[in-house]
């Protein structure tokens, strides 16, 4: 299998980059970032009492009841001290998003199925978490496929698990109109008009999940649940008593400063939302007070309303990671390039707080690539990791390559010999004259650089075949820097490989191995 080493060539950010160098000046921020850290002692400082245990299996049995399908069966391992998760999470994108979507989720499974062979006597479920109070629209109502995008329009509201799943019909028809002669999406066509039919978004993007992973003893969690934000609601209160998140992520802050790298989330006085029948509500702290929707209120109240409605308090994006944490026996997050930054400004937090940090993995990145594309790529004197650079620099040196009409250096030598001889006379006959000489040299240099443009094109054209395929091929892979697994969606790869599509990313997949794995 190729693969293409993910930093440097893709993921630039210095923060990331530390984060996985060895030795490195931010390793006191987290709590490991491959398997080595994982042994007994850890296992059993993560291990949860029975109660919660109970309770955790009841709501996530009674969701999958709700929608009239059998759960996981390992769902009732969860009951079971010695059984841990391996978690990731995503906003609830229409029909999965973008392909990561997906390719976090299969980094969940194949870790979980490398921890069990690794401790037999153990237990590992893979876990998806939901982000369903959420509450931006637009990030969950587009699909990119076939240079197309699919969208719906809505105004920010509610969490978007509490919309309606027929807002998103319009999307399901426009992806049977572009695949109506093709007879392999029909499987994913069932998925998803059954997923529709459910009144909820949560439950629909629970449903088309479960489908689809339904061999792989995935767990699909909606934390939005009064039962388990009951366990949540003593950090709640304190969070409203103290703003800890806030004093410890701005001292965390201020170590990754003086470590000479940059934070990428600076936290808010208060990391809590507010939520009622028709929006999410942030809640803010000002003098000594708690704004909810221009309404102002006391301590003692809030504290009053979480513990008799905890459902209604929503963890924005710093807390969410301590409630998951505090709520699941949960070894491992994986997460993207993004989530793995921010979740190492939170250790002070977890902490504060004594919840255990997980060790943290960067999700698997996959590329569909058929061999005849890397045969044709080949050809053109690229290597695999080549994939990577920007294709303006992949035609220059390809150009370069190819013929030697493009090299100038003899002219541009020449020209500067003829304006040094040209210079020298004006200096000896009359110096007033350099300036004049330098200017019509210029214009000549100007001149000639527009021979060069139009030499360069009509290269270009007469290569343009083999300059569009490397093009093409280029495009596969990313465009404007951004890998395409980022931005189209999954559905044409999986139908292309319906048979075995998971198959090939599971057994591909190693998460703990930073690189982008090209999948035939």
């Amino acid at each position: 299998m190729n693969e293409i080493p993910l930093f440097d060539n893709f993921y630039k950010n210095e923060v990331l980059k530390e984060l996985f160098r060895k030795n490195s000046k931010l390793e006191n921020f987290h709590n490991g970032l491959n398997l080595d850290r994982i042994n007994e002692k850890f296992l059993n400082n993560r291990d949860l009492n029975e109660t919660q245990r109970k309770i955790l299996f009841n709501v996530i049995q009674q969701q999958y009841q709700q929608l009239g399908v059998d759960p996981p069966t390992s769902l009732t391992l969860i009951k079971n001290k010695g059984t841990f998760t391996i978690t990731t999470g995503h906003q609830l994108c229409v029909f999965g998003g973008s392909q990561y979507f997906i390719h976090k989720i299969i980094s969940t499974i194949k870790t979980a199925y490398n921890l069990k062979k690794r401790f037999k006597d153990k237990n590992f479920i893979p876990v998806f978490w939901m982000a369903s109070e959420d509450h931006d629209f637009k990030e969950i109502s587009e699909l990119h496929l076939f240079n197309k995008t699919l969208k719906v329009e809505k105004e920010d509201s509610i969490e978007v698990g509490k919309l309606k799943s027929e807002l998103f019909l319009p999307i399901l028809n426009e992806l049977k109109e572009i695949f109506k002669n093709d007879h392999r999406f029909n499987f994913l066509e069932s998925i998803f008009s059954n997923a529709l039919s459910y009144n909820s978004w949560s439950e629909a993007t629970r449903y088309w999940i479960n489908q689809i992973f339904k061999k792989e003893n995935l767990i699909i969690l909606d934390a939005d649940d009064k039962r388990i934000k009951k366990i949540f609601s003593p950090i709640i209160i304190k969070e409203l008593k103290d703003q800890f998140v806030f004093n410890c992520v701005s001292k965390t802050n201020e170590e990754i400063i003086n470590n000479g790298f940059q934070p990428k989330i600076s936290p808010r006085k208060l990391n809590l939302f507010y939520l009622d029948k028709s929006k999410r509500t942030r809640i803010i702290f000002e003098n000594d007070c708690f704004i909810i929707d221009k309404k102002s209120f006391t301590y003692t109240e809030l504290e009053q309303e979480v513990t008799q409605f905890p459902e209604k308090f929503s963890p924005n994006v710093l807390m969410r990671p301590i409630y998951q944490e505090n709520l699941l026996p949960n070894i491992i997050y994986i997460g993207g390039p993004s989530e793995i930054t921010y979740w190492t400004q939170l250790k002070n937090t977890f902490d504060n707080v004594n919840i255990n940090f997980p060790v943290l993995l960067l999700r698997d990145h996959f590329l569909w690539l058929d061999q005849k594309s890397i045969k044709k790529w080949k050809s053109f004197g690229f290597s695999i990791k080549d994939l990577s650079a920007n294709p303006d620099t992949l035609i220059k040196t390809y150009l370069n390559k190819t013929t030697k009409d493009l090299d100038f250096s003899i002219e541009n030598k020449l020209l500067e010999e003829l304006k040094s001889q040209l210079e020298t006379k004006s200096n000896s006959i009359d110096i007033t004259l350099i300036p004049a000489v330098e200017a019509t040299m210029k214009s000549v240099s100007n001149n000639l650089q527009k021979v060069q443009n139009k030499l360069l094109q009509a290269i270009k054209r007469k290569e343009e075949q083999k300059l569009n395929q490397i093009n093409k091929i280029s495009s596969l892979v990313h465009q404007n820097g951004i890998l395409k697994e980022r931005s189209q969606s999954f559905i044409p790869s999986f139908i292309q490989n319906s048979s075995n599509y998971l198959n090939k990313l599971i057994n591909a997949s190693n998460p703990e191995n930073n690189s982008l794995k090209l999948i035939d």
